[in-house]
């Protein structure tokens, strides 16, 4: 029985995907067709890429690490079951990170305020 819930709570952590792919289809829209997707130390961004490139960055880092903890918790279960409910515990906080990033990510993208350029001094000779 108790492996049969272990089992459940490994495929719920594979929600996160769906989750983060429909949080990008829904603003689909709305997104720039420049986005930002790294950010210094100061919260301004630095890097950019295409929406397309967004989705396969953030869905792609989402997918492999469903994959590697997949995997990983079910290896734990089977060589150490009393470390395997902190294993999936683990798994999904870092997944819920990288799902808050995405979500971050598309929530800058669509707040942001094109910069406006510097005023220009126009002097006239008199």
């Amino acid at each position: 029985m108790n492996r049969s819930w272990y089992k459940t709570a490994v495929l719920l952590m594979w929600l996160a995907l769906p989750a983060a792919a429909c949080n990008y289809w829904r603003a689909w829209d709305q997104l720039p067709v420049r986005m930002a997707v790294h950010f210094d130390a100061n919260w301004q961004p630095n890097g950019y890429t295409s929406r397309e490139g967004a989705v396969e960055l953030g869905l792609g880092i989402m997918a492999v690490l469903l994959v590697l903890f997949t995997v990983a918790t079910l290896i734990v279960r089977a060589l150490k079951p009393s470390a395997s409910w902190p294993a999936l515990l683990l798994s999904c906080i870092v997944l819920g990170f990288c799902w808050y990033g995405n979500n971050s990510i598309i929530r800058f993208n669509l707040n942001r305020v094109a910069p406006r350029p510097p005023p220009v001094n126009i002097t006239v000779p008199e």
